[in-house]
């Protein structure tokens, strides 16, 4: 498992990895959304911008072992929350510096590694300012539903993955069979098993007394870290200059567990914020 696949187990895609027009879309679509972050910015929001970018920067030190190599934590779900639209302009600075000090990800390939992080964050952002505004966001049933839906999905996905590994083992990923992972994690029993898996957990989480606003964190967080996984995968199917091994999604495994982490510690941080500055969110103040 060491060799051409190791540069592949992170969301950071290496400097030859990608074919010549998938590096050069990488920039463009790159350039449009920085384009977008920046338009009408506010000088009073240059320090936020520069403070996420910073966080953005520092987590990625903060390593995971996953087998022979590491993963970090991502933080994008966070910056889109908190940023916006302007999380287009932070997130490539914070790529910058990670290639520039750390050697993660490569310089030619610092506009597709934006888009796969910065794309998430924008997911992120339209995912809470839907959920805050809707009028239920304080129902225990609300609550409870949003914390049943994370789970479910993180389960779906960890039982797809593992079924997917496990029967296509060294296989090339265009020859791999998608059919008995699929049959697996759509069988009735498989759902219902999750499902309740889930309710039990949402039941625990009502019990423990977090705050209201935990669940909408949750949800956000958990869904921008498998966001940003999918897109890494899809990018390397679609855009490789080879025909990878069915490891490569490895990178999936560890990054579900980094999906909890960053679902819980964005739940307290959305909780954290909406009781002493949520002008900072945009929450909607009763």
């Amino acid at each position: 498992m060491t060799g051409p696949c190791l540069p592949l187990w992170a969301v950071h895609i290496s400097e030859g990895v990608l074919t010549g027009p998938w590096v050069t879309g990488g920039f463009v679509v790159a350039g449009l959304l920085a384009l977008v972050g920046a338009w009408r910015v506010r000088d009073e929001e240059i320090p936020q911008i520069a403070l996420l970018t910073a966080a953005f920067f520092v987590v990625s030190l903060i390593h995971v072992k996953a087998g022979p190599t590491s993963v970090h934590l991502l933080f994008n779900g966070l910056v889109g929350v908190v940023l916006g639209r302007r999380a287009c302009l932070a997130i490539p600075l914070g790529v910058f510096l990670q290639a520039a000090l750390f050697g993660h990800g490569g310089f030619s390939t610092l506009g597709i590694n934006s888009c796969i992080m910065a794309l998430p964050a924008l997911l992120a952002w339209q995912m809470f300012t839907v959920l805050q505004r809707l009028p239920w966001v304080r129902r225990p049933w609300f609550r409870g539903g949003l914390v049943t839906v994370s789970v479910l999905v993180w389960e779906v996905s960890l039982i797809y993955m593992l079924v997917l590994l496990f029967s296509n083992p060294w296989q090339p990923v265009s020859k791999m069979d998608y059919s008995l992972a699929l049959r697996i994690t759509g069988h009735p029993l498989t759902l219902i098993v999750a499902l309740l898996l889930s309710v039990l957990i949402a039941w625990g989480e009502r019990r423990l007394e977090n705050a209201p606003e935990f669940p909408i964190g949750l949800l956000v967080g958990v869904t921008a870290v498998l966001a940003t996984v999918l897109l890494n995968c899809l990018v390397l199917i679609w855009g490789g200059q080879e025909d990878w091994p069915s490891l490569v999604f490895l990178v999936v495994l560890p990054h579900l567990f980094i999906a909890v982490v960053e679902g819980v510690v964005l739940g307290f941080t959305v909780g954290f914020l909406v009781k002493v500055k949520p002008e900072l969110l945009g929450w909607m103040v009763p």
